[in-house]
């Protein structure tokens, strides 16, 4: 028996992974022999990003859903998509969420209520109901017996803006350093569940769309905001994937956060 393949078989929920982060946080769940159920915003969105996924992962165990969580209705809109998940590729061991909306930021006296209130949609509230569902969709963890009840998680996604201040930051860094704290009490509210969270730098996304007119002016951006740090780049999917790939092997990790960041907080 395999000790460190732990992810075989083990089915794998990515809310958020048709793309950037999740997207390769797929990729290394497929490599790593687990069945995946890839959570897009929407049903076309999933189903693109599994047909893509399928062309270099022929033998890919991998199911898309598609689930909008931009909704009031986002408490039912996730206990839905987990029912289903569950329904179509069996018992979740593990739920990765990377899902986000564009960056808002800017100068403080530019924000209104109404922008605020909109931004924590995605960034307190919807990992904050995800805790919520998580109880009830990873249940069966194991509870310190031998041979009873398996390892489960939940995997959250923070940002380097929560522990290294930028000027225009100010909402961001807010719900940033809120999910450090919301990671650490699920990981006592949840238990046995174990709860993580990974906090990247600056990866190389979709994220950063809304704030450049193309994606080269975007790469040339980036770089500008990083080119100093030490390893003089952003990050890359799949380098960061790592990060969690790494939260859903270790069954002794939980109220942790795993900062990949190249060095910035260096500079």
């Amino acid at each position: 028996m395999a000790k460190f393949n732990k992810l075989a078989g083990k089915h794998i929920v990515v809310i958020g992974g048709s793309k950037g982060i999740g997207r390769g946080v797929v990729e290394a769940a497929i490599e790593s022999d687990a069945r995946v159920t890839l959570a897009g915003s929407s049903q076309e969105s999933a189903d693109a990003a599994v047909s893509s996924i399928k062309e270099e992962y022929p033998s890919a165990q991998i199911v898309g859903l598609g689930c909008d969580l931009s909704k009031p209705s986002i408490e039912q809109d996730l206990d839905a998509l987990l029912t289903r998940a569950a329904a179509l590729t069996g018992e979740i061991d593990h739920i990765v969420f990377t899902a986000a909306d564009a960056l808002t930021v800017g100068k403080l006296e530019d924000l209104t209520a109404e922008t605020a209130l909109g931004a924590a949609h995605m960034r307190f509230l919807a990992p904050l109901m995800l805790g919520k569902a998580a109880k009830k969709h990873l249940a069966g963890a194991v509870n310190g017996k031998p041979g009873v009840g398996k390892d489960k998680s939940l995997v959250l996604t923070t940002g380097s803006i929560a522990s290294k201040p930028a000027p225009g930051w100010s909402m961001i860094a807010y719900f940033a350093a809120g999910l450090k704290g919301l990671t650490r009490n699920l990981a006592l509210d949840l238990s046995p569940i174990r709860v993580n969270a990974v906090e990247p730098g600056a990866v190389s996304t979709g994220l950063w769309d809304s704030s450049f007119p193309s994606v080269e002016e975007r790469e040339a951006g980036l770089q500008r905001l990083v080119g100093h740090i030490p390893t003089g780049k952003a990050a890359t999917p799949d380098e960061v994937a790592e990060a969690y790939v790494y939260f859903l092997r270790d069954s002794n990790a939980t109220g942790e956060v795993v900062q990949t960041r190249g060095g910035a907080h260096l500079i």
